[in-house]
């Protein structure tokens, strides 16, 4: 949203300062007259071919405000190629899904060639197919936005109707169920929006303060729930059910449309909800036992200060171990994750912090003596090769798995979904 709205007050191209998108805050599906003239004009230039007869209009969904227009270039004529050099790497990718986007909008659907060839053993049939683009239709101007051809490489023989094939060998595989996959950026929008749950103004906010609070972490491009939030979410839910779910948020965003359309009285709307949930509030503080130190838990260390032992504590930006004297000794340090894996170095590894971007990096107890430094997570896991520790990795090749600290070594370890 940040580098949405630098592309919506403007950028210096050289001669002037030009906003290069309109308002990034809508959930509309409805383009200007104007806007519509212009990217018929561009694609009847550039790709005839695929200029349709009509302009190409979308439904909305019933919880679009439509206050303002979709997202759209300003000008579909500042083509992203071409000003690119003005643009940091961020706005010249996000200008460009942008503009791909609107412009194959307006574009006509691709045309595929689908061949299906089946088999028949006994009482089964065994199906395989592929699909040949014939005509490109708004994949002509798709680049960022597109989609990779999954069966590009598979190769098809030309069959007849009744030809015999020969059987060279029967490969068995066994597939399990696999538990759902976890929210990710774009999964958990689009389950707000087909829910009527908030606006596009507040999708980034929501997930910022989720993250900020520690109640989820994300990794991998995955949200993963943190002990805490695990434990926030069960007492919300067994609390105020009627409060948290999806049906009484969706109610209060029509419930708010309706007050600003005159529909309904806001003051009566807060009436109705605040007295019985006032109620709630007072019976939960009476009755939920405190949980401030349900985390805490002994660890064997001493403070080095003070004497007194050390917890393991959980605060807002994981665990980690504070003085069981506080408030008299507030002595506190990040939980060691690992040995220093530098030859003659005893220090541990802890998680550390960037001043000026809070980017969180890996290093050592013993700096400035030892500067080793990592990006990526040690885990518990020891390298079976050189004994020093495993840290995690994800490549789109091999997914999640582990590897040795040590380049030299090299050992991986990949982990079974």
């Amino acid at each position: 949203m940040q580098i949405a709205q630098q592309l919506y007050e403007g950028i210096n191209l050289g001669k002037e300062s030009v906003g290069l998108i309109t308002y990034m805050r809508t959930d509309s599906t409805r383009i200007s007259n104007i806007a519509i003239s212009e990217v018929r004009e561009f694609i009847g230039k550039n790709y005839p071919d695929s200029l349709p007869e009509n302009p190409n209009f979308y439904s909305k969904s019933n919880s679009a405000q439509d206050a303002h227009e979709a997202i759209r270039p300003t000008s579909v004529f500042r083509i992203p190629s071409e000003i690119k050099k003005f643009l940091s790497n961020d706005q010249y990718k996000l200008y460009s899904i942008i503009w791909e986007r609107f412009v194959s909008s307006q574009m006509t659907n691709a045309e595929y060639q689908s061949k299906t060839i089946s088999i028949k053993n006994d009482n089964c049939i065994f199906k395989t197919s592929k699909s040949t683009l014939i005509k490109a239709g708004f994949n002509s101007v798709l680049h960022l936005l597109k989609q990779t051809e999954s069966d590009t490489s598979k190769k098809i023989p030309d069959l007849e109707i009744g030809e015999k094939a020969e059987f060279i060998d029967y490969i068995k595989e066994q597939h399990f169920t696999q538990a759902p996959p976890r929210y990710t950026d774009a999964t958990i929008i689009k389950f707000l929006e087909d829910n009527g749950i908030g606006r596009p103004s507040t999708y980034a906010p929501t997930i910022t303060t989720l993250i900020v609070r520690y109640y989820i972490l994300r990794k991998a491009k995955q949200f993963i729930p943190t002990v805490l939030g695990k434990l926030v979410n069960k007492i919300i839910t067994e609390q105020f059910p009627e409060i948290v779910n999806i049906d009484f948020t969706a109610k209060m965003e029509a419930d708010l449309d309706n007050i600003e359309n005159g529909k309904s009285k806001g003051f009566d709307l807060l009436n109705n909800f605040y007295k019985p949930f006032k109620e709630k509030i007072d019976h939960v503080n009476k009755n939920l036992q405190d949980h401030k130190k349900i985390f805490d838990e002994a660890t064997g260390e001493v403070c080095e200060k003070c004497g007194k032992p050390m917890l393991k504590k959980l605060g807002r930006f994981g665990f980690f171990l504070a003085c069981s004297g506080f408030p008299a000794c507030r002595n506190s340090k990040a939980i060691p994750l690992a040995d220093c894996p530098n030859p003659g170095c005893t220090g541990k590894i802890i998680p550390k912090r960037k001043s000026r971007s809070s980017k969180e990096f890996y290093g050592c107890t013993k700096f400035p003596e030892c500067d080793f430094v990592s990006w990526f997570k040690p885990t518990e896991h020891k390298c079976p090769k050189c004994n020093k520790f495993l840290i995690e990795k994800t490549d789109k090749i091999h997914g999640e798995y582990k590897l040795c600290i040590d380049p030299e070594c090299g050992y991986k370890q990949l982990i079974e979904n």
